[in-house]
């Protein structure tokens, strides 16, 4: 038995050097929506760029962006108060329309729940896989203009208010307090986006991506010229980040070091929210973890 074990681990280790080097996953999906000529951008990795989704599909000034863990892509339409939903393909349908006005930011959580930030009526809703919503938060608790919406890994939501310059955290209960302010370096925020236990923060006020710790104390991670009313962020899978310039329409990408580049140039209708897709892990990284888990089970028996 100890020679399958070894046999098999170095198969096992093989497989993980071969996907260090030839990355064993698809290539990444950025989507972007820009609302101004109501459509869903789709891009590679490469900067190489379609149109996903028109008006065609529904969409009416679409915003707030999210994807499920099927790839399926949910769309904040604010021109007509509804939750649009598009499978791989681009095809869309209604995925809910109570509860909804002035939707904006959008996120998922673990669960396959999706959140809506209502900017005009000041409420979060939340919406079972199924389409069937409730009131998760509302301005009671100091919702202002509420518009990008992210969850940490602890299941917290975070939404930047864009009415007062603050970002709040709600815990799973729909209880909120401040996380962070204007003094901490909040100013007309966009989207938000988690990498390493860090919030990212998008600034139009300023033209700053703003990172924040779990404490609240924030740092600016790029003021570059390149920023020009930043809305949406996202990351791919090697924690790179992408911008949204709603100034100028481009598409930014920074690396974790800050060093930013235009990875597309001038989107129709001006760049709003993005959201990225990770694929899984290849059928054949799954088969190294499957040899190793093979061989420990033999080795016990």
């Amino acid at each position: 038995m100890k020679g399958i074990l070894s046999t098999t681990s170095l198969g096992f280790v093989f497989l993980i050097n071969f996907c260090l080097k030839v990355p064993c996953t698809d290539a990444d999906t950025i989507y972007v929506s820009t609302f101004n000529f109501n459509t869903i951008d789709k891009f590679d990795s490469t900067g190489s760029g379609s149109v996903f989704a028109t008006s065609a599909s529904g969409l009416n000034y679409p915003t707030g962006l999210a994807l499920d863990s099927s790839g399926n892509l949910y769309v904040a339409n604010a021109g007509n108060n509804t939750i649009e939903e598009f499978n791989s393909v681009g095809t869309g349908t209604v995925f809910a329309t109570s509860g909804l006005n002035g939707p904006i930011g959008l996120a998922s959580d673990k669960s396959g729940n999706l959140y809506v930030a209502n900017s005009v009526d000041n409420t979060i809703e939340k919406f079972d896989s199924g389409g069937t919503g409730s009131v998760f938060a509302t301005a009671s608790s100091g919702l202002n203009s509420p518009g990008g919406l992210a969850f940490d890994s602890s299941g917290n939501l975070y939404v930047a208010n864009n009415g007062n310059n603050t970002v709040l955290e709600f815990d799973s209960s729909g209880t909120g307090s401040v996380f962070a302010t204007a003094a901490s370096g909040v100013n007309n925020p966009g989207d938000l986006a988690f990498y390493g236990g860090n919030l990212f923060l998008a600034n139009g006020g300023n033209n700053t991506i703003e990172k924040f710790d779990l404490s609240g104390h924030g740092s600016i991670f790029t003021s570059t010229n390149l920023v020009s009313f930043p809305i949406g962020l996202g990351f791919d899978s090697s924690g790179n980040l992408y911008v949204g310039n709603h100034g100028d329409g481009d598409i930014l990408k920074f690396d974790q070091d800050a060093i930013g580049s235009v990875f597309a140039y001038g989107l129709e209708g001006a760049a709003n929210d993005i959201a990225i897709e990770v694929p899984e892990p290849s059928s054949l990284l799954l088969a190294g973890y499957g040899l190793l888990a093979l061989a420990l089970f033999r080795r016990r028996h």
